[in-house]
């Protein structure tokens, strides 16, 4: 592939795979071809994408953050209403808290993702709220505790532009074309919240049981066009079009509840979180596909709204455990994630494609698979007013290799990403203000894309690479 015969040009913030194509006559199919002839690499590299298929990408709390998380069977402020409920009927330090990642820096690239030597990428940067908590009462019916929390559980952008030219030397001779051009544009965004109320009630000095009821906001849309534009061996020309459209939001409510353990220098935790339930929901689709040619035309086009639309999240069951060796505390905690099973995110409607008149029902999907993640951290006292923090986690991505229809997905970055965080808390007053950084790193071979760019090379290989960079600054207020 001869560098003076390409040309790139775009910038790219993340991609997005889309979905639910349809399945028309060889007529309409010229699109879908003629797409991979111009813009092969740059549709590839749409799987980029913000991290919808992790759950363990945010933490919540000050000191729970430089710990990574591991702390469903140490927390002990309350934050515990999401990492474990139970927790709060023992909890000492239940202030106000506010945690915040001030600054994150993340980065995603495709190493050779344009071929050989040719690397599409994506960053993005920015100022990042993911806890608000407190406490209301210790003393309901007796001495159980309740407390609020709102918080952001997933969040995300995607904004991908990029063009190509190509020479009958770098198209598949199948395909018949001399020479091709084309455009390729993505942008989207999604943002999800909870909020709830916690309750929880100590059974005597050591054990606590606890429940958080949340509701939770989902919101996504996203925007895609591709224009193509190939001259065949016989001169002819052709053109396509692919432009499609869609915005939905959901709202649902899930439980989540766990018990807690205190024995000495010993604590455990364990927690269930339930699949979310549907309360309602609505979405809109637009479409615009044809492909031109001297003997063929082909059109699809419909905007269709008040669509039913609806977001899940999966079963979930946690536990975890700390123990104290004099000022050093060591914390440990796991997750597994049941899997989701194929189903509809926005329902479109039935309509006939203008030509050919073809039924077709659009219906943009998701699919995830079952993940395990894991973390570890440390902690260690100087005082009662300062302490250090490091830890160390996993945060698997729900789309693997294992998936029986690899097809579905909404948003999807296949990388398993590891993250390390140090920091540090300390009293001023009566505020505990909490400081720390992490870095998150992930790899994975594209193999669908090796297999179309490698040609007669083959220890060529196309790479997802993933880097992320966090700042963390949190405080809690009355401790």
């Amino acid at each position: 592939m001869r560098d003076d015969d390409r040309r790139w040009g775009g910038a790219a913030k993340a991609g997005y795979r889309e979905t639910g194509k349809p399945r028309l006559n060889s007529a309409m199919k010229l699109v879908t071809t003629l797409a991979a002839a111009v813009v092969a690499v740059l549709a590839a590299s749409t799987s980029l994408a913000a991290q919808d298929s992790h759950y363990w990408t945010m933490q919540y709390g000050p000191r729970p953050s430089l710990l990574g998380g591991a702390v469903i069977g140490s927390v002990d402020d309350v934050s515990a209403s999401y990492y474990n409920p139970g927790a709060l009927g023992l909890a000492q330090d239940l202030a106000f808290a506010v945690s915040t990642n001030v600054f994150e820096y993340s980065l995603v690239r495709l190493e050779d993702g344009g071929g050989e030597g040719v690397d599409l990428g994506t960053s993005k940067s920015g100022i990042r709220p993911s806890l608000v908590a407190g406490s209301i009462t210790r003393d309901l019916f007796g001495g159980g505790t309740v407390a609020y929390s709102v918080l952001t559980r997933m969040r995300g952008s995607q904004d991908l532009a990029g063009y190509a030219i190509l020479t009958a030397d770098e198209i598949d001779p199948d395909l018949g074309l001399e020479d091709a051009a084309g455009l390729v544009s993505f942008e989207g965004e999604f943002n999800e919240i909870w909020a709830g109320l916690s309750y929880a009630r100590p059974l005597g000095s050591h054990l606590s049981l606890g429940m958080s009821w949340y509701g939770a906001f989902r919101s996504q849309d996203r925007a895609r066009e591709t224009i193509s534009e190939a001259v065949d061996t016989a001169r002819v020309g052709s053109a396509s079009l692919d432009m499609a459209a869609g915005k939905y939001y959901s709202v649902r409510t899930l439980l989540k509840v766990g018990a807690f353990g205190q024995f000495g220098a010993v604590t455990v935790g364990a927690t269930v979180t339930t699949p979310s339930l549907h309360i309602t929901g609505s979405g809109e689709l637009g479409l615009n596909r044809g492909v031109f040619r001297p003997d063929t035309t082909a059109l699809a086009a419909t905007i269709q709204t008040d669509l039913a639309a609806e977001f899940k999240s999966p079963l979930s069951v946690g536990f975890g455990g700390a123990v104290r060796l004099g000022n050093t505390r060591l914390h440990a905690s796991a997750e597994w994630f049941d899997a989701i099973a194929p189903y509809v995110v926005i329902q479109g409607e039935e309509f006939v494609t203008q030509e050919p008149e073809v039924i077709w029902t659009p219906a943009p999907m998701q699919q995830l698979d079952e993940v395990f993640n894991w973390g570890a951290g440390l902690e260690h006292a100087f005082s009662t007013r300062f302490s250090v923090y490091a830890s160390y986690y996993t945060d698997k991505s729900g789309l693997t290799d294992k998936l029986t229809d690899p097809t579905p997905s909404l948003s999807i970055l296949p990388i398993d990403i590891n993250t390390v965080t140090a920091g540090s808390d300390f009293v001023i007053g009566s505020a505990r203000f909490t400081l720390g950084v992490g870095y998150g790193w992930g790899k994975k071979l594209d193999r669908n894309l090796t297999d179309a760019l490698k040609g007669e090379d083959e220890e060529f290989e196309a790479t997802f690479v993933y880097r992320n960079i966090r700042l963390i600054f949190g405080f809690e207020i009355g401790i």
